[in-house]
Order: structure tokens, then sequence, then C-alpha cells
């Protein structure tokens, strides 16, 4: 194999470090989704690498290969009989053969192979999160990628000070990138959407996604426990007045076994209709619409669950939702990613007003037995008052003049669940005391139900939006009385007021459980006011991130389309994409042409073209497309007594044009190129002169 052939095969060693440095930065992000075995084998498996590029370890056989690989096997099964097959398997198992295939490298075509992995596992990053900073993040890593690709295919001939630095191979790569940038948005804006591909299911711990359909006691304690973002929340006009009246209205509990509330799957239904006295009761006819409407976008957090949330009587307003009996809204599939949603909200909306028997069966059930004390106290309350309203009322007055208390730490109850609470601990958080207050109402034959969600929110002053946390998770009622239909009554509020009136950070601002998840958190240490301003602020950019670039759906593409082009049609479409392609790549190419440098050897490029003619004058002109080096030879051994000549002028000519321009164009001297120039000329002067008696011998003979 000659010198040149080997160079099209050999690694270069600058080159190495560019890719190393690639698959360094591609599995960052993902270290913290990835098992930490995965991550240990990927930094073993780079600094397999470098030691074999160092001559100080050979490359694996292929016994150890095999062995490597069965092993990886069977760690990958046995995680995913565990977890289950989803995200973070594959993810695992795409990572582990990416970085094997580091290690077995041997050629420019193998380097090839890698880089082409390191985008793809840059894409996978997008697959848990398409928040600013990993986007920013993974510009960063394709910009080093693509300067692993301009380092890898510099020539390995020339000299190490001539290889380009680098420094010119980062400049290089950086202004490729900013090259296509703009051609990317056209695309990104015109091209038609489709599902993306991370729309897919992502395991995640129960403390991460959300309220859930079940609530027993401590269920919605372990999410006070956490800061995490649940949503965020922009109204159209102006924002709800006070904070008492933001209840994000979740799922409707309305099944008690007498330890755990669940939501009736039958409720679920999108559009019931029962007969009452043989007329159609429909959907509008259970509804008493006030005069107060709230119009609002919720950007909805990752939960792998279907149901959304808004407030009191929250409808879809756009998007294709659906609406279950209890007035829940759900996704027509899970939320795996972040989900932008419309609602519409009017207060003072009342529901039915007419109660069916079956509902009504439904929500008064309880266990046969169990509990017989609360029972007790039920019915001797209820004896006391005129009206099931006054029977809420004294019940709620109960839970205020006692010795009851809110914590995220309530003592264990023992099985007779709302007993022990009632009449024992007297502490618990909020889904003991809807629990206990549901059950108290459905003793005494009163219709009443779990509802869980969020209450509260922090209003971001910058972009004017509010953000929910889990810590924000809630649990209250609804209770059906007669003339008023269901009506939200919050026994937390009884107990512990700041809780509902200013905030959960407020009535739990001594708890040493609240947030204990998250102790140093941004939220947790918002009380300093300079750490406070910068959370708000990056948290405003993520919000007009999300809404503007992740949640540019079909749907706000269509509406955006249809305000330039009227009918949106396949044809306008394709023009206007064409249209903005040519328009941008002629811009692109105006600008290059623009910035880019004078070639400082145009100059000698004319000089070259006097010698090849004066060299044609003895019949040994220059070839179309024959390379400097090959010129410069032939000349030389058809006349040896111009090699001196030749080989100076030829070697002018190359460093000037082929070296140096190359990787380091625009940084020489106008000293230098003048000096160039006046040698070579000299040179030509010569060479002319010693062609004088070659022409006569020639023409002669």
């Amino acid at each position: 194999m000659t010198a040149l052939n080997a160079s099209e095969y050999q690694i270069p060693r600058s080159a190495l470090g560019w890719v190393l440095g690639s698959v360094l930065l591609v599995m960052l992000p993902l270290a913290i989704y990835m098992p930490a075995w995965v991550i240990t084998v990927a930094v073993c498996c780079v600094g397999w690498r470098w030691l074999i590029a160092s001559g100080r370890t050979a490359y694996p056989g292929k016994l150890l290969r095999v062995a490597i690989v069965l092993f990886t096997v069977l760690l990958t099964v046995s995680q995913m009989s565990s977890l289950g097959v989803g995200l973070d398997s594959a993810a695992s198992l795409l990572a582990l053969g990416f970085v094997f295939k580091l290690v077995e490298m041997r050629n420019k075509r193998d380097i090839y192979v890698v880089l082409s992995l390191c985008f793809i596992m840059s894409m996978v990053a997008f697959l848990y999160s398409q928040s600013v900073v990993i986007t920013v993040y993974i510009a960063v890593v394709v910009i080093v990628i693509t300067a692993a690709m301009i380092a890898l295919n510099r020539s390995v001939l020339n000299r190490p000070a001539q290889a380009g630095t680098g420094q010119s191979t980062l400049r290089l790569a950086l202004i490729m990138f900013l090259q296509a940038l703009p051609l990317t948005l056209v695309l990104f804006v015109v091209f038609p959407r489709i599902a993306p591909l991370w729309a897919v299911p992502v395991q995640n711990s129960s403390g991460t996604t959300g309220v859930s359909d079940e609530m027993s006691p401590g269920d919605l304690a372990q999410l006070g426990r956490s800061s995490e973002l649940a949503f965020r929340v922009q109204f159209e006009d102006a924002l709800p007045p006070l904070h008492e009246n933001l209840y994000w209205r979740g799922l409707v509990l309305d099944y008690f076994d007498g330890e755990t509330w669940r939501r009736t799957r039958r409720t679920s239904s999108y559009s019931e209709a029962a007969r009452l006295n043989d007329f159609q009761w429909s959907w509008e006819d259970r509804v008493r619409m006030g005069d107060s409407e709230l119009r609002y976008n919720v950007i909805l957090e990752p939960t792998q669950q279907p149901w959304l949330y808004g407030l009191h009587l929250a409808q879809p307003d756009g998007r294709r939702l659906f609406q279950s009996r209890n007035f829940e809204i759900f996704n027509n599939t899970p939320v795996s990613k972040r989900f932008s949603y419309d609602l519409v909200s009017v207060r003072g909306s009342q529901t039915d007003l007419i109660l069916l028997d079956s509902a009504r069966r439904r929500s008064t059930a309880l266990p046969g037995q169990g509990n017989s004390l609360s029972r007790t106290f039920a019915e001797q309350l209820r004896e006391t008052v005129a009206t099931d309203r006054d029977y809420v009322y004294a019940v709620l007055a109960h839970f205020q003049q006692n010795e009851f208390f809110y914590t995220l730490n309530p003592s264990l109850l023992g099985e007779q669940r709302v007993d022990d609470f009632l009449f024992n601990t007297r502490e618990g958080f909020c889904e003991h005391y809807a629990s206990s207050f549901a059950f108290l109402m459905r003793a005494v034959g009163i219709p009443a139900r779990v509802v869980v969600g969020y209450q509260g929110a922090e209003l971001n002053p910058y972009e004017d939006y509010m953000m929910v946390y889990q810590y924000n998770a809630h649990a209250w009622n609804e209770v059906w009385l007669e003339g008023e239909g269901w009506v939200r009554f919050d026994p937390t509020a009884a107990v512990s007021p700041e809780r509902i009136r200013i905030g959960v950070e407020a009535a739990l601002a001594n708890d040493p459980a609240f947030m204990e998840e998250s102790l140093f958190s941004a939220s947790r240490l918002g009380a300093l006011g300079w750490i406070n301003a910068i959370r708000l602020r990056l948290d405003a950019i993520e919000y007009e991130w999300n809404r503007r670039v992740v949640n540019y759906d079909e749907e706000v593409q269509s509406d955006f389309l249809a305000q330039i082009l009227g009918d949106v049609t396949e044809q306008k479409v394709l023009a206007l994409m064409a249209g903005l392609a040519f328009l941008v790549i002629a811009i692109v190419a105006l600008t290059i042409i623009r910035i880019e440098p004078r070639r400082k050897g145009a100059a000698l490029d004319l000089l070259y073209r006097q010698l090849g003619a004066e060299l044609a004058k003895i019949q040994l002109g220059r070839e179309t497309g024959e390379a400097p080096l090959v010129y410069r030879d032939r000349v030389i051994a058809s006349q040896p007594e111009l090699a001196e000549l030749m080989q100076e002028m030829t070697r002018h000519y190359v460093e000037l044009n082929y070296v140096e321009l190359n990787y380091e164009s625009g940084t020489r001297s106008g000293v230098e190129e003048k000096q160039r120039l006046a040698a070579f000329k000299a040179a030509l002067r010569q060479l002319k002169i010693k062609l004088l008696p070659l022409g006569r011998l020639r023409r002669s003979a």
C-alpha cells in the first residue's frame, strides 16, 4: 500500500482527540438516566481507546470481545426484566454498542461509523428532555462532532505545524454550523410537522408522575416533598384575583373501600346521557353557566398519564380533548412529553342541579362495616343542624375548633383509618382531611366525593404566567347540595387557612419534610432575592421556548401558515418552502463570497500559468488536471537542468495555495506575500533565460 493510500485509512492523532471528546460530550447528558454500570463501561472504553492510541495497550482480542458482548447482553436482559422494555433499556443498549465500536475502530471508516452514532446519540438526549439548556448543549456537541470530521479529513501527509490547529478546526466547524442554521430554521417553520420520535414512554418514578387515580393516606404527602414542576399556566386576560381560587381540578375519586379512594371507571364515558322522566338529560342540561369566563393555556410536564388539569368546569378550546361524566379532562394518549392545551372556565357555574339515582348511590356508598365511631359521630352531629349545608359547616367547624394539625409527617393510622385520624392522631396532610370529610358526609347520606389535583401557584412576573409544582398537589371535596349541585369544600382550609390563602410554602415553612427531596432546589432557596430572580428569569426563558418551539406542532403550524397563505394547500406550502430555502441559500452564498478573503495566491496563479506557457514552447506544457508536484517531476525528468528552478517555484506555489491557505487562510502578512511573488518572478526570469537555447535547439531540429 502506498503512503497516499495508507493515509486514507490511518487515524490522525489530532482527529482522535476530537472523536473521544465527542463521545464523552454525547454521553454526559445521558449519565443521569442510564444505569451507573453503563456509564462506567463507557468511560472505560474511552480510556482504553486512548491507551491504544498512545501505544500502551493493544486492541481487544476476539475472545475478549465475545466475553464483553455476552456480559453486556446478560446485564441488559437483567435490566429489562426488572425495569421492563422501555426507553432506558433501549438507550443503554445503543450506548453500549456505540462505545464498544469506539474500542475496536482501526481506520477512518470505523471513525465515520462512530461519528454517525454520535449524531444518533445526540438525538437520544432529546427523548428525555427538550429544554433550552439541553438544546444549546446538543448544538455545542454537534459543532464538536463536526470539528472531529474536519480534523479526520485533514491530510495526514502534512506537517503537524501545517495540519491545522485545534482553534482553526473549531472555528471552521462553527462557521459550517452557522451557515446551516438559517436553512434549518426555515425547514423547522415550514416543513410539515410529524409526530416527534421522542413521544415514547419514559420510565419515571412515581414521585415525578404527579397525581394518580388512587389516593391513600400519605400519597399526596409524598409529592409535597418534591419541587418538580407540574405545569405552567398563562391566562389570556387578567389573572384570577385570589390565590384561594386556584384549584386545578384533576380527577374525581368516588369509590371508597375503607382504605383507598379510587376513580370509578364507568364515570369516564365522554358523553354520557341518562333518561329522567322520559326525556333526554344531556351534558348541556347538567350545567348552569356563570358569567365570568377565563381563557388560559396550560403546558403540562410529562406525567405518563392521560388526565389533564384545569380550573372549575374547564372545557377544551380547540384541541381534541375529551371530557368525562364528572367533567374531568383527558388526552387520547398518555402525556409522554410537554403538552400544551387551551381551556375555557366559567366561574360561578353549577353542575348537576338534578342528581341521578345512579350518581347518588355511587356518591353515598360506604363499606358495610368499619369506622363505627365516625359513623356515630356523623349521625349525632347531623341531628343538631337543620340542613345539609349547615351540617357541612358543622364538620368544618369541628376541624377548626379542635386540635387538628397539618403536616407531611403524620402518625401511622390503624386498621380503622378514619376513626384513628378523627379521634386519635388528628394530624395529616390534605388527603387525610378530604378522605375523612367525604366519609362523614356519606355517613349521613349526603353525596360527596374526593377531588385530586393541585392548589395554588407561583406567579412569574417576567412573563405573567403561573408555575404549579408537585408540592402544590392537593385533595379537596365536592358535596352535592339541593338546588346548588356539586359545591367545592376544602377541609384543609379549616385546619390550615394559610395553606389555601397564601400557599403551601407558608403553611409548611417549618416542616422539615417539605421539599426534603429537593433541599438545594432554586424553589427552596427562593428566599434569597437574587437567586429567586435568576430562577424566575430562567424559567421565563424556558416557558417561551416551550410555548414557541417545543409546542410548535401540526395545529400551531397550520394556524401560522394560514395567516401567511390564507387557504393552505400542498402546492402553496411546497412553493413557500422552496422559495424560502432558495432565498436563504442565496443569502448565505453571498455572505460567504463577501466575507471570504481574497485569496492572496491569485497573483501567483497568474505567474504559474505563465510558467506553463513558457514550458509549452518546448512541448512541456501543463496538462489539464495535472497536479503541481506531478508536473514538476515530469519537467525535471525531461530537463534535469531546470530542476532547481522548478522545485523552488513549485514549493512557493504549493505551500501558498494548498497548505497555508487551507488551514490558516488570512493569517499571512502582506510582506510574506510580496516576498514569495518576488522570488517566483526571479526564478521565472531565470527559467526563461535557460529556455532560450532549448527553444532554438527544438526549432532547428
